[in-house]
């Protein structure tokens, strides 16, 4: 039998760590004398307490390596090897995922860019009600007629808009186009309404979207979109739907540029 201190040295563990294992219950002095209060261990602990160890450094609770040793349970104790394994690769996926958005912005320091002047965010679009108009128009400076006509929609049907409001466009081509495009303006509602001749009523899908929200004229969409595009290379996402803006203070509102409030971005998966 070894006092505490002894197998504190035997062990390579300190006495405040063996204090704690057996408040804990993981491993109790194998006897105490009444009179000293001494505490004593035995060499057989030695292989408990490597098991603790070993078992710590796999980054398992102390709370859960108790119930591990107290059941003796190999099929418990391969579930929270396979729960740990789980959430070692989850960690291991993030730092990657950080140490490449480092990467990112050194290289684009060297560069003379400033990424961080955009915030990268991504971020759930609900399911919703919306009053939609579509339609392939010849120039992206005629999108204004279609919000002239989703405002036509909203008075026809006496829709209520959702608060706070929900307005954006939805660019469908697959690919860049100058002229003809396909783009869609929508307004979220609440509650449904009948067809109407200036707009469609509809349940949008919901979707996650990576965007960045931005302040002034539109002449910054090729530095917000080249941020975002970096953004998902580093994170590993991928576009999977239209690009779409949203605006929060809109040129329909505000004539002043520097006034506007634009998040713009693009439906994405990982």
């Amino acid at each position: 039998m070894f006092k505490i201190g002894e197998f504190s040295k035997i062990s390579n563990t300190t006495v405040r760590t063996l204090d704690h294992y057996a408040a804990l219950g993981l491993l109790k002095p194998k006897e105490i004398d009444d009179q000293t209060n001494y505490r004593y261990y035995s060499a057989d602990q030695l292989s408990q307490l490597n098991q603790i160890k070993l078992l710590q450094q796999t980054g398992l609770p102390l709370k859960t390596i108790k119930e591990i040793i107290d059941t003796n349970d190999l099929d418990f104790l391969e579930q929270h090897y396979n729960l740990q394994e789980e959430k070692l690769q989850e960690d291991l996926e993030e730092l990657l995922t950080k140490q490449r958005m480092v990467s990112l912005l050194k290289q684009n320091m060297k560069e003379g860019k400033n990424m961080t002047q955009y915030n990268v965010v991504v971020k759930e679009i609900p399911e919703r009600n919306v009053l939609s108009v579509r339609d392939v128009i010849a120039d992206y400076t005629l999108e204004g007629e279609l919000w002239q006509k989703l405002q036509q929609g909203v008075s026809e049907t006496n829709a209520k808009l959702k608060q706070p409001p929900l307005n954006m466009t939805l660019f469908h081509d697959v690919e860049y186009v100058e002229k003809n495009a396909d783009v869609e303006v929508q307004t979220s509602v609440v509650g449904e309404y009948p067809e109407a001749a200036a707009s469609t009523f509809k349940k949008a899908p919901g979707f996650i979207m990576a965007s960045v929200t931005f302040s002034g004229s539109f002449e910054q969409m090729p530095q917000v979109t080249q941020t975002i595009a970096e953004w998902l290379e580093a994170n590993e996402y991928k576009i999977v739907g239209p690009m779409i803006n949203i605006g929060h203070v809109s040129p329909g509102e505000d004539p002043n540029p520097e006034n506007w409030v634009t998040e713009s971005g693009f439906v994405v998966s990982k």
